[in-house]
């Protein structure tokens, strides 16, 4: 942990201005499904990456963070959209 002695200060100006600039995001949680261990499932899984690396070429996704810590979290996404529009993207894919 930082000393205070090597923080940045925040004066509230930065803060009102930084405050303004903020957007919503919406986060989703992917899970394992009963299937992740089948046959076949490393093949959906990698085109699933491909699709991911798609929607944050298109601006679309901000932040992907696969998990792989031994539970049933497989991943968590960050999208720049809308939650309506996040999910049109997960009922389409």
């Amino acid at each position: 942990m930082l000393s205070d002695d090597y923080r940045t200060t925040i004066t509230d100006e930065l803060m009102r201005q930084r405050i303004s600039a903020t957007r919503n995001y919406c986060i989703v949680i992917l899970k394992a499904g009963p299937k992740k261990n089948e046959e076949g499932a490393e093949k959906i899984i990698w085109e699933h990456g491909r699709r991911n690396f798609a929607l944050r070429a298109d601006g679309v996704l901000s932040i992907v963070c696969p998990i792989s810590d031994g539970s049933n979290v497989s991943g968590i996404g960050i999208f720049n959209a809308p939650v309506e529009e996040v999910k049109k993207i997960a009922a389409s894919g």
